[in-house]
């Protein structure tokens, strides 16, 4: 009925207990992050569109429509429905954090379908059977998941990931359970609070999932893992409907470039931005100290400039002086006369 990709391996704790830890914040990750700088280029808000219905940095596609004050609908509540959301340029920085706001909602109470799917991958922009988007990704898929198409020991709603090596097929027939990577369970659909996903990939570090879903300014780790995603990703939204269907909506997203604390730095995880930067400070610093070289006889040219310049002065008194003198003379003459 539908394509999914579910997530690998929970963790220990999640399976033996069913839940995730909740948290404020993410304790681990603000210990290493020293600051997170946001990008303009991979954010998207309302209106969403400019004057020509074009957004800069942003392309949508298949069935997505947009409502400028509310949001990106990648699906309406009907059936057999795709669409998409995709960055228009890569993300060129090791260390970055993506924040989206979403809402899942329709007129059903018990069926509905399919979910959304939050990419972060090489391609961008092609629709497929797999969530609204293509198969044999190469990169990481998290799926949004509403509709089991088999049965699970765990409950729905689920939130799967999956990385893809362009050459795994996402197993809809059993929701992609064989190639989950990590994954939670949490009812995210029509909830009365904004609901947002947070993901954090600090490159040869950690790749974490947060959810916002039960109360705002309150965030639910769904895993955190070690996982290496590729080099210059694009980030994605698609979203699906089968017979059964859904509202799908991205809200906004924010997203950060993320410096590490230095204790926490290494040379593979600092963004190019940030070695930019530093480059452009030590070659700076270089400048300003490096030592000005003088000439061989720089010392001895320097004495002659300031006897040349002492003769002057003298020069320049000696006249002052007989100038005055000459006029006193002429000024004593005329009285007498």
């Amino acid at each position: 009925m539908k394509g999914r990709i579910a997530a690998f391996a929970i963790s220990a704790l999640c399976l033996a207990s069913g839940g995730w830890a909740e948290t404020k914040v993410a304790a681990d990750l603000e210990e290493m992050i020293e600051k997170a700088v946001p990008l303009r280029t991979h954010s998207l808000a309302a209106p969403y569109v400019d004057t020509d219905l074009q957004n800069r940095w942003w392309d949508f596609g298949g069935d997505a429509i947009i409502n400028t004050n509310k949001h990106v609908r990648l699906t309406q509540d009907r059936p057999s429905e795709s669409g998409w959301l995709w960055s228009r340029m890569p993300l060129s920085m090791s260390n970055w954090q993506v924040e989206v706001e979403f809402k899942v909602d329709g007129r059903a109470h018990n069926l509905f379908a399919d979910g959304f799917a939050f990419w972060i991958t090489k391609d961008r922009a092609t629709s497929g059977p797999v969530f609204g988007s293509v198969d044999y990704f190469t990169g990481l898929g998290i799926f949004f998941d509403t509709y089991a198409n088999a049965r699970h020991a765990y409950q729905w709603p689920r939130v799967s990931a999956m990385l893809g090596d362009g050459k795994t097929a996402y197993d809809h027939d059993h929701d992609n359970e064989a190639h989950e990577i990590a994954a939670c369970s949490d009812n995210f659909r029509r909830r009365d609070i904004p609901t947002k996903a947070r993901l954090t990939y600090l490159k040869g570090k950690t790749l974490q999932l947060d959810l916002q879903t039960k109360e705002e300014g309150v965030w639910k780790k769904c895993f955190a893992i070690d996982a290496m995603l590729p080099d210059s990703p694009y980030v994605g939204f698609s979203a699906a409907t089968g017979d059964v269907h859904d509202n799908h909506d991205i809200v906004s997203v924010q997203t950060f470039s993320v410096i590490l604390k230095p204790e926490y730095r290494d040379d593979s995880s600092q963004a190019p931005m940030r070695a930019g930067v530093q480059a452009s400070n030590t070659a700076s610093t270089k400048a300003e100290k490096k030592p000005k070289r003088r000439g061989s006889s720089g010392g001895a040219a320097g004495w002659f400039l300031f006897i040349l310049k002492l003769i002057g002065v003298g020069a320049f008194i000696a006249f002052a002086v007989a100038a005055v003198r000459t006029y006193n003379a002429q000024k004593k003459s005329r009285r007498a006369w």
